[in-house]
């Protein structure tokens, strides 16, 4: 997998203290690395304390692993269990709502069993991301491969609140005859709301 263009580069950490700091971090990350990216987006998640931060490059791009503590330079000290990952997108779709501003990210992310690989990526390319990002509320759906770090699959979805997770159409392409035989073959499996900073 490590040939593959990356098309951004995803930090995934726990702010030390929680959300005290978050604002500076996130504010910070972006002056810094700004002229590096074609644009920066911070999540955060306080149920789980996880910053998770989107660096976008202007096209797919060949690049080897960076180390995190150089690329964050003095925001690393805020920060702890510090992962930088390469991502490749495999599948972005605009959703029903591609016209409004979102203010969360859906982040799930998970590894097949083995022998379940191609069958996951059928089923999330053909069925579960077009269902879901035709579903009311969803602005856009976003399937990756992280080249580094476990859970390898990692999908994203950009909504106009939290509870377009619990709404009828999109309940709906959850329970499909498809995810009921794909999704117990999940491991390692996080699923995380978050806000946008």
């Amino acid at each position: 997998m490590s040939d593959q263009k990356v098309s951004l580069l995803l930090l995934r950490a726990k702010p030390i203290g929680g959300s005290k700091h978050i604002a500076e971090i996130s504010s910070r990350l972006k002056n810094t690395k700004q002229p590096e990216f074609k644009e920066i987006i911070m999540t955060y998640s306080v149920e789980s304390n996880a910053l998770y931060g989107y660096f976008y490059f202007d096209s797919p791009t060949e690049l080897a692993l960076l180390d995190a503590q150089t690329f964050l330079g003095e925001a690393a000290n805020f920060l702890a269990e510090i992962k930088l990952s390469r991502i490749v997108f495999a599948n972005p779709i605009k959703g029903f709502s591609s016209d409004q501003v979102p203010l969360n990210r859906y982040a799930v992310e998970t590894d097949p069993e083995a022998g379940w690989q191609e069958e996951l990526f059928a089923w999330y390319d053909q069925e579960h991301l077009p269902g879901l990002a035709a579903v009311p509320g969803c602005v856009s759906a976003t399937r990756c491969l992280n080249l580094d770090h476990a859970p390898y699959s990692f999908s994203f979805y950009d909504l106009l609140s939290p509870e377009v997770l619990g709404c009828e159409p999109w309940l709906k392409v959850r329970h499909t005859s498809w995810s009921d035989r794909v999704r117990p073959h999940f491991t390692n499996t996080r699923r995380t709301m978050f806000q946008f900073l």
